[in-house]
This record gives C-alpha cells, structure tokens and sequence, in this order.
C-alpha cells in the first residue's frame, strides 16, 4: 500500500468547494456529520476483534474502517460499505488502533482531495490491546465454524492426563448451565448432537464428585458456536434447497512447509463461485477470503497436526449478503475433512 494512498485515505483535507447535492433541505455540511466508533479494550491473541460505527446525521452512510497494527503498518476493511460492523481476527499481541471513516452513499465516489473534507468524516482511533492468550489445560475443540440450525457438531475436549480417580470430566453448556455430558478415567472425550438455538457456549471441565462446591478443579477456555436460523436442505446443512452439492479434493498427508491445494467439485451449479476454509490444530478457522470464481486454494501449513479442511458454494448470481434464511436456498458446503501435517 503506497504512502500517497494511505495519506489520502487517513488524513483531513480542508476545502471550500461545496456539494452539488441536498437532501432534506439541508446542505450535507448543515447536518454537521459525525462518526464514532465502539470496540472492545482488550481481546486475547487469536480472538475476533469486533468493532461498530455510531454515524451523526448521516441519512445513507457507508463506511471503511482502517487498523493499524502493532508493526506500524496499514489495513483496511476494503470498498466502503453499508456494514455498520467489522470484525478482523486478533493475529498478534500488542495495541491495535482503529478507525472508521463514513460518507453517504449518493456521495461522489471519485471526489477531488478538495472535495473529501466535504463528503468525509472519520471518527477518533480507538486502541485495542492483544494479549497473550491464556494457557489451559483443557483444550476444547468443534469440528465446524459455522452450523446451521439442525445440524450435528462434535465437541471434542482433551487434556494431558486422564482424569483423578473419583473426579468428572464433564462438558457444560454455559449458556443453559446444563452438563450435557458426563465421563472419568480418560484423557478426552467427544461429544455430538444436533442443535437447534441460534448461539450457544460450551466449557470442559474436571470436578470433584464429592465435593459440594461446584467450583471445577480444572476448566477449558470457554467455547463459543454460532448458528444460523436455517438449516440447509435436508443433508445435515450439506445440500441447498435447490439439490445443489459440493464436495472438497485434498491431499491425505503432507509435510509441515509443502503447499496444500484443495480442490472444489460442485454439483448442479451453472456458475459457482466458492470459499474454502481451514483450521489450523488448537488455532482459528481461517479463510480464502470472499467467494470467488477458482475452484482451487493453496496455502503452506506451518505446524504438525490435523488441519480441518472445507468449502463453500454458491451461485454467482446469488444475492451478495443474504440474510440467514435464504442460505438455505443458495449455499452449499462440503463436508468436513482432516489433512495430516507431519514434520519434515
């Protein structure tokens, strides 16, 4: 990203020209626009960062949000957008800085620099701290990112040693305060069931039976799913409503460093464009980014373990940001599936 361009899209730019346009009987400078933005203090190294624009007199803004890294250097959110939320994932420690600017839509989008101090306002830079993540000694895992309502998802919980002789190993669902599974004398257990709720939170934990506190011996960090509204199709969230499938290609085994490339097969679709996904062992789920056109993706993985492979698709001609029930009508996602990594 040049200097130019990022002085011209972080700085002010003081004009006297003024807009050709009104809305409401007042000038846009009359309405006295403003943007602030929300976000959290601090997250943990490898959590989402989420982040809200509050516009000021705006009628339709849109917005684009830069972060600066703890490096020093750049990102943004991409074009502006009608979103009034963004979120990115914490990928490193220390204090990441972050802005929004906002415009209204109907605003020129190639204005001059003179013209930017007119049609632009960017809110203060809020930081957010990224600290290490805390070391548990239970790891609790799911094997989705994303699951439909009325789909299965397996829970996985492990820990170093098998549990104490007299001891549970339990996992609890936060959000009920139910314990939904029970078990002893193991190291880890997996636990699968099909859920119907928009959102739910899970914690492994180890406890006394004896004990008449209920404060656990030993705790996982806890675990948040989120669900959409709808399921897809009648294949367990696979199939969309219109019988359309995909299926994933990918290698059994590879060595930490060789590129792995996965190939899409999708089925019944005239023009897919598709969005694959991979979870690193104990990391976040990453993606290839917004659906495209290719149906192949490569990336290099850095460490031993099982890496969860999968991808989505979808027509090209769906509808960019649809909501939650129509997901069932134009996505569809390929099981999911595991690549050995092993050392070199």
């Amino acid at each position: 990203m040049s200097v130019m361009f990022l002085a011209m899209a972080l700085s002010h730019y003081v004009s006297t020209v003024r807009p050709d346009f009104h809305e409401n009987s007042l000038t846009y400078l009359q309405r006295a626009h403003a943007v602030n933005i929300v976000g959290p203090m601090s997250v943990n190294e490898g959590q989402l960062i989420s982040v809200s624009a509050d516009p000021v007199h705006f009628l339709n803004p849109v917005f684009q949000y830069w972060i600066e890294l703890p490096n020093g250097q750049y990102e943004s959110s991409g074009p502006y957008s009608a979103h009034s939320h963004f979120t990115f994932t914490a990928t490193d420690t220390g204090t990441f800085h972050v802005k929004v600017f906002a415009r209204e839509a109907n605003a020129p989008a190639n204005e001059s620099l003179s013209q930017r101090q007119l049609y632009e306002v960017v809110s203060s830079s809020i930081p957010v701290d990224v600290v290490p993540s805390a070391q548990y000694p239970i790891q609790l895992t799911a094997n989705e990112p994303l699951v439909r309502s009325g789909q299965a998802i397996t829970l996985t919980a492990s820990m170093a040693n098998p549990t104490p002789l007299g001891d549970f190993f339990e996992l609890k669902d936060i959000t009920t305060g139910q314990v939904v599974y029970r078990t002893n004398d193991v190291d880890s257990f997996s636990y699968r069931q099909t859920f119907s709720t928009q959102a739910q939170q899970f914690v492994a934990e180890v406890v006394n039976s004896t004990s008449a506190t209920t404060t656990p011996l030993m705790q996982s960090e806890p675990l948040t799913i989120d669900w959409s509204t709808e399921p897809i199709g009648t294949n367990q969230g696979h199939a969309n409503q219109a019988g359309q499938t995909v299926s994933i290609a990918y290698p059994g085994q590879v060595t930490v460093g060789t590129p792995v490339t996965l190939n899409a097969i999708a089925h019944g679709f005239q023009h897919p464009v598709y969005q694959f996904w991979f979870l690193p062992p104990n990391g976040s789920y990453e993606s290839s980014g917004t659906y495209q056109s290719s149906s192949t993706f490569t990336f290099t993985p850095s460490l031993p373990g099982n890496w969860q492979v999968m991808v989505y698709a979808r027509s090209q001609s769906a509808p960019a940001h649809e909501i939650p029930a129509q997901q069932a009508v134009y996505e569809a996602k390929s099981n999911t599936h595991f690549v050995t990594v092993v050392s070199p």
